[in-house]
């Protein structure tokens, strides 16, 4: 499947932490460490709970997890998750994708992501947010923070600075891949039951929750 192509970082595993804290100050990790932070704020997690991470890559969200939850984690990259495994954080890890997710219906109380729904098209997106509604529970939320674009509007006005800052590298990276638009996850996620809350975290990045 395209989508286990593009999202699967595999060459990247050995050196992803290092190079994320070299690009802190550019756009693409702009806020990087703060939004995670956000993101598991805004999960609300309490003990016991049964929390899916999809994409959890070599665990920088799972880092500012509590440890008294029950975590489990997939990702189309097992080097990644081999790097997880080795920092000696907790999660039941299993291969998986947002289109294929390995556990059984309405089994989650939480699911989030952090940089990785970007890999999917806007009708893999779809398709994803159906099947996170499968395995979540009834009372369930989704948080996802990713490279975002509130609407049309908003996204003129990035391709316009980063043309005028002559950032021809990010505007091929944004070519090549998928940044999603809120108000069409919006318009998804309240025909599967959800209402729907968003924020800004950095110039390109943005932060999603959604509720039953």
């Amino acid at each position: 499947m395209d989508h286990l192509k593009r999202g699967c970082h595999d060459d990247q595993a050995d050196t992803y932490d290092e190079k994320v804290l070299e690009d802190l100050d550019d756009y693409v990790r702009e806020n990087y460490y703060c939004i995670l932070t956000r993101i598991v704020e805004l999960l609300d997690l309490r003990e016991a709970m049964a929390v899916l991470d999809i994409g959890i890559g070599t665990g920088l969200l799972v880092e500012r997890m509590p440890k008294d939850i029950e975590l489990y984690g997939i990702d189309i990259s097992k080097k990644m998750m081999r790097k997880l495994e080795e920092k000696g954080l907790k999660a039941n890890l299993a291969y998986g994708s947002f289109l294929n997710i390995p556990y059984e219906n309405g089994m989650f109380d939480r699911i989030v992501s952090s940089f990785a729904f970007h890999h999917l098209t806007e009708e893999e997106k779809e398709e994803a947010f159906k099947e996170m509604d499968r395995v979540l529970k009834d009372t369930g939320v989704i948080v996802i923070g990713d490279f975002m674009f509130k609407d049309c509007l908003q996204k003129r006005e990035v391709v316009e600075r980063l043309k005028s800052e002559s950032r021809v590298d990010i505007l091929e990276d944004m070519a090549e891949e998928y940044p999603g638009r809120i108000d069409r996850s919006i318009e998804v996620l309240r025909k599967l039951g959800f209402t729907v809350e968003y924020e800004r975290g950095s110039t390109l990045a943005w932060i999603l929750k959604a509720r039953r």
